[in-house]
């Protein structure tokens, strides 16, 4: 058997009760070392190697069981307390080699605890309405407003170029403007919240709406939520909205 391997936390961490492992099993046992605490399922090998895995990626249903389980796992350890979440498929031989690992990174793991020490990770959405930030856009840029009303006085044929043109500014405006607005968001963040942040534009996430990730306390999600309405009040003319999910495994943050 090897060993997958959910979350670490420190010694005296409960194990979760009645969930379901990433076996479909319901074991999910501890491996206390020194003043840690790691939770794992031993596994068959046949069905979570690297080659299994490898074999198995483009197999939707089968990822997002293995995906809904360790989410599951990791619900319940956070809520007996601090935990550094281990993204899913992470495997170690066996108990030797998980002890090695710890005892090699033991004081790193214990820093990582300390900075996380009660925190949830939350994630602020920022999302553009087409027509409604194309628009901003106008307003905002001044090379825009100044083709726009150069083409409002020109012949059609002109007219037409200039559309052309301003079409393609936009593509480029509208980059260097929502790096603009997220920049904006992140600082309000850092401003209200005083917190660490994690930007991801929308290249980093291959096309999907720009985020901004947070570690908070438990208690500071009335904060967030002032936070979001009053950065929707300042965006909404120009088709801005914040969306909040969380809370979440602090995995953005799980590092030294």
């Amino acid at each position: 058997m090897i060993l997958y391997v959910y979350a670490i936390g420190r010694a005296g961490h409960p194990a979760p009760e009645r969930v379901e492992a990433i076996d479909g099993s319901g074991e999910v046992e501890l491996v206390a070392c020194g003043d840690l605490a790691v939770f794992v399922t031993p596994v068959d090998p046949a069905e979570f190697s690297q080659p299994v895995i490898d074999a198995r990626s483009k197999d939707v249903e089968w990822l997002g069981g293995i995906g809904y389980r360790h989410q599951s796992v990791m619900a319940a350890l956070m809520r007996g307390g601090t935990i550094i979440p281990l993204r899913a498929f992470t495997l170690f031989a066996g108990e030797e080699s998980l002890r090695r690992h710890l005892d090699a990174e033991r004081e790193k793991l214990a820093k990582i605890l300390d900075r996380l020490d009660g925190k949830q990770e939350w994630t602020l959405r920022i999302e553009f309405d087409p027509q409604q930030w194309s628009d901003a856009l106008l307003r905002r840029v001044a090379a825009l407003r100044e083709l726009s009303e150069e083409m409002s006085r020109a012949s059609t044929g002109k007219a037409f170029l200039l559309r052309k043109k301003i079409d393609e500014e936009k593509k480029r405006a509208s980059r260097e403007a929502e790096e603009t607005v997220v920049g904006e968001i992140e600082r309000a963040v850092l401003e209200r919240l005083a917190c660490d942040t994690v930007a991801e534009s929308r290249q980093q996430r291959s096309g999907a709406f720009p985020q901004i990730h947070v570690p908070l306390n438990r208690d500071e999600e009335a904060r967030l939520e002032e936070l979001r309405r009053d950065l929707e009040s300042r965006y909404a003319a120009d088709g801005v909205s914040v969306a909040v999910t969380g809370p979440w495994p602090p995995y953005t943050f799980a590092h030294a």
